[in-house]
């Protein structure tokens, strides 16, 4: 049971690495500034929509039991 465990971690982790060098790859790849100020605009901007919606699902939430 342990032995499959520390499988499955190794096998994610191998997964992870993978895909942090191909998102590193595409990033070195990237020859234009505008490019990649747009990308991280672009993550800066999903990440606080997600947060946004959450304070207020949970604003919702509260407000259900009040």
């Amino acid at each position: 049971m342990k032995a499959a465990m520390k499988e499955s971690i190794a096998e994610v982790k191998n997964e992870l690495k993978t895909e942090l060098k191909a998102k590193l790859l595409y990033w070195n790849n990237l020859k234009s500034r505008k490019i990649k100020v747009a990308v991280i605009v672009l993550g800066l901007g999903i990440i606080a929509l997600k947060i946004f919606t959450t304070v207020l699902t949970f604003d919702w939430l509260s407000g259900l039991f009040t």
